[in-house]
């Protein structure tokens, strides 16, 4: 009788299955880095608890990922994330090479939330910043308030906040509200 208590016992919790499922978790970080590179792109996988397998890539790795032109844990059913959150971001063909370059006026705008001007010599574009190398500390806390962020140098735009910056940097209105702002 113990026996077959503890076979149905078995029975009934090895038939019992957790199905996790796990939502992409993407975002930057814009600070000077590896490489010297300006911004760092991150992809996460959320279970509804932590935010596991972190994987940092370049720009160009970051967007065939989100625009699901490359298979990945990351976008297994190859979603245009940026389509999706009405980003303009692809990857385009470039006439003169014939090879496939990144396309996304968000992402070369990024930078300058951080700067006043751009960093490395041979480029005297202007950014947003009202400090030199980084946003000053009115600038430090909208962005903290609005985005979430703690400190610009070490943590990352993410999920939804990611978004919405991507669709900020663009817009001419919180362009002039965040260049206001002292």
């Amino acid at each position: 009788m113990l026996r077959l208590l503890l076979l149905i016992i078995w029975l009934v919790s090895s038939s019992i299955v957790w199905k996790v499922t796990s939502k992409p978790v993407f975002g930057v970080r814009i600070s000077i880095g590896a490489n010297s590179q300006i911004t760092s792109y991150v992809c996460y996988l959320y279970n509804g608890r932590t935010l596991n397998k972190k994987r940092i890539v370049d720009e160009t790795s970051f967007v065939k990922i989100v625009t699901g032109e490359w298979p990945s844990i990351y976008n297994p059913q190859r979603i245009d994330y940026f389509k999706e959150n009405n980003i303009d971001c692809a990857m385009i063909l470039d006439s003169i090479t014939l090879k496939k370059v990144v396309g996304c006026v968000p992402m070369d705008e990024l930078w300058k939330i951080r700067f006043s001007t751009y960093p490395y010599r041979h480029r005297s574009d202007e950014g947003w910043s009202n400090k030199y190398f980084k946003p000053s500390q009115g600038q430090e806390k909208y962005l903290s308030k609005r985005y979430g962020i703690d400190h610009i140098d070490g943590d990352y735009f993410l999920d939804t906040n990611f978004w919405k910056l991507m669709q900020d940097v663009v817009d001419p209105l919180w362009v002039d509200n965040y260049k206001s702002i002292h």
